[in-house]
């Protein structure tokens, strides 16, 4: 169950996820809603419905059409939308994992004495931790993406009962394994991710392709995700550290054309102060790319990974010349080694029947709470007010961006 717009890696993990357990045979109700226009807060992205458009007969959508009153009204009205929804079309006892919305968890734990309520946790920000500490008593389960989000949510939500917390990272559906073999003697690096300091430290990539270059190795860096503003300020900082030529941004791509880059190159750098689960890491290394980025949530996890010696490498964080060192130790690994270990981890770890796997056997047999959700504000003096806040938020929003 999820809100209507994607939103990014772990949104579109939740489509794929439900398509592969519905084409494994098992019986799938994917709720959301469908916007009648486009939400002035979702434009420029996909719905969630759009990802599940051609789906197997077993897979029931589970939806209702809505509008402003929707986007703009309160978190009780949202949730009394995916509340009747349930009642109406999902058998009792059926499992219900959650994305990440407020919403969308205050249903299901005003249904969970009848749903088993499963959450799924997927980064370290607090927003991500008042859902689970809210609703500690009606989890089932609750699914954390990395070991260190695991230890979070025991220290910060004591209220989660530690038997019904499980690591498991987000599935991909793993692309044909076609890397290149280059008989050029650059390092083919990439970056995928927005181009921005507070989380994602992109101009320490500035740093990291100025100190190879100064070691006289030579390398052609690919941009994935820049917007023209962002792309042309990062140029102008390479071309000061005299290394323009070596970098080439790509603006932001379709996941059909970042597959052929990925498999052109030969490192992904991930240089982030943060992360949950990077599923840019999991699509790189199912393609053969060897990994290099900072030691932070779901990256770490792998650093000892036993196939991951010929393909891994981990850096502590804003450390540039480690991040160099370990660049040239899997660039020096032998091509044909480093593509099939990063292969294999990506199959043992990332591919969608094993976290699919992993899912069943936390699912099977779950039961629902022994209590639901009393906080949430759907009587009808709630929705009604609700309805009459968001046509004020409507209007103000209208004549601001018309």
């Amino acid at each position: 169950m999820c809100h209507p717009y994607h939103r990014g890696g772990v949104t579109r993990w939740m489509a794929d996820a439900a398509l592969a357990a519905a084409q494994n045979g098992d019986e799938v109700y994917f709720i959301t809603v469908e916007p009648v226009v486009p939400f002035y807060s979702g434009k420029g992205r996909e719905t969630m419905l759009s990802l599940v458009n051609t789906h197997p007969a077993n897979f029931k959508i589970i939806s209702t059409r809505t509008d402003h009153l929707y986007e703009f009204g309160t978190q009780g009205y949202r949730s009394k939308i995916y509340i009747d929804l349930i009642k109406k079309h999902v058998p009792e006892g059926t499992p219900i994992v959650l994305s990440d919305d407020a919403g969308v968890w205050d249903a299901a734990g005003y249904l969970a004495d009848k749903y088993p309520m499963v959450g799924v946790i997927h980064g370290n920000d607090d927003i991500y931790f008042a859902n689970a500490r809210q609703h500690a008593a009606h989890l089932s389960a609750c699914i954390c993406v990395s070991d260190r989000i695991r230890k979070n949510l025991m220290e910060r939500c004591p209220q989660v009962r530690e038997e019904i917390i499980k690591v498991i990272p987000c599935g991909i559906n793993m692309p044909q394994f076609a890397p290149e073999f280059r008989s050029d003697k650059y390092i083919n690096l990439i970056f995928i991710g927005r181009i921005e300091d507070k989380v994602k430290r992109a101009t320490d990539l500035v740093g990291i392709c100025s100190q190879l270059h100064q070691q006289g190795l030579l390398f052609h860096l690919e941009i994935v995700g820049n917007g023209k503003e962002s792309g042309e300020e990062m140029q102008q900082s390479f071309n000061k550290a005299g290394i323009g030529e070596h970098i080439t941004f790509r603006g932001w791509l379709a996941r059909n054309e970042i597959q052929p880059l990925l498999n052109e190159s030969d490192i992904l750098l991930l240089t982030s102060n943060s992360e949950g689960m990077p599923l840019v890491m999991m699509e790189a290394l199912a393609s053969g790319c060897g990994f290099v980025g900072t030691r932070v949530s779901g990256i770490e996890d792998y650093e000892l990974h036993p196939l991951a010696k010929d393909c891994f490498g981990v850096y502590t964080i804003g450390d540039v010349a480690d991040a160099v060192e370990k660049i040239k130790q899997i660039a020096n690994e032998p091509v044909k080694i480093r593509q099939q270990s990063a292969r294999q981890v990506a199959e043992s770890e990332f591919s969608m029947q094993v976290c699919l796997d992993r899912y069943g056997s936390v699912l099977k047999g779950l039961r629902p709470a022994t209590g639901n959700f009393k906080g949430a504000k759907i009587s009808d003096f709630d929705l009604m007010q609700s309805k009459v806040l968001a046509i004020a938020r409507y209007l103000k929003v209208k004549v601001v961006k018309g």
